[in-house]
């Protein structure tokens, strides 16, 4: 892992925390919320637009190792 990639990552995660923290933390409910969240998964449009930066950073990073790890065994 290329320390851009381990940035990416670093960044989506943070991303993630801070939806979630600023969920709690400005609206109101916001803890009912976090803990509906956990339970039944469904959650606010900042905390899912989170999510699914998260796991698109994931899905490009393990894309990227697989088709290197072929090309590796390939050879």
């Amino acid at each position: 892992m290329t320390a851009a990639q381990c940035e990416t990552l670093r960044k989506a995660i943070d991303n993630l925390v801070d939806a979630k923290l600023q969920d709690i933390l400005i609206r109101p409910g916001g803890l009912d919320r976090l803990l509906a969240h956990r339970r039944s998964g469904v959650c606010a449009p900042d905390i899912r637009n989170a999510q699914k930066r998260l796991e698109q950073t994931l899905t490009e990073m393990f894309s990227e190792v697989e088709v290197g790890g072929r090309s590796d065994n390939d050879d």
